[in-house]
């Protein structure tokens, strides 16, 4: 409770106890006028406390949100983080090949524990789930892509290979073809 406040609350009891008072005093000698204004004295101080209640709890409900939103701003950077890393080792991957392609896939799935394991740490709200539900959708699509970088890897083996036996076929051929001709080889 601030300063302010607790100064606040004692003029309201003092002016609850002086309405009471005045409510007695005309009561007991028939003042009405005296009575009256007691109570209304008394229902200004209630106001008051009803007043600095309301600005307490306005006030805790505003650090609250205050928390709330640190905390959902750190969430969404860490999940920034998590996409950056991904984007940079889906970059690496593509760049260097099937073997970069397979440490990055290692990498995004060490940084998705980790980032799993915070994020099961910040769960406090609605707005972290509704972040643990993007986080999946983004693993999974990292997962998809590594899996498809995976099988075009396999795909580019298997033209090489065969781009390889027909060179060799075609050496051979030619080979041959130098032979009948009486050619060197």
């Amino acid at each position: 409770m601030s300063h302010g406040t607790a100064d606040d609350a004692e003029r309201g009891l003092l002016a609850s106890v002086t309405g009471k008072a005045k409510e007695v005093a005309g009561a007991l000698t028939g003042n009405d006028s005296l009575a009256a204004e007691g109570q209304l004295q008394q229902a200004e101080a209630q106001a008051r406390r009803d007043a600095a209640t309301r600005e307490a709890v306005a006030e805790v409900e505003a650090h609250e949100a205050a928390r709330s939103l640190a905390a959902d701003r750190a969430q969404a950077d860490r999940e920034r983080t998590v996409v950056q890393v991904q984007e940079a080792a889906q970059v690496a991957a593509a760049r260097t090949g099937a073997a970069v392609e397979v440490d990055a896939a290692q990498t995004r799935v060490e940084g998705q524990q980790a980032v799993s394991e915070a994020v099961a740490e910040a769960r406090a709200d609605e707005q972290e789930r509704l972040a643990n539900s993007q986080a999946a959708q983004q693993a999974a699509a990292a997962a998809d892509h590594a899996q498809d970088a995976r099988r075009e890897h396999h795909s580019e083996l298997a033209r090489a290979q065969a781009a390889e036996a027909a060179a060799e076929q075609a050496r051979a051929e030619a080979d041959r073809l130098a032979g009948e001709a009486g050619l060197p080889r």
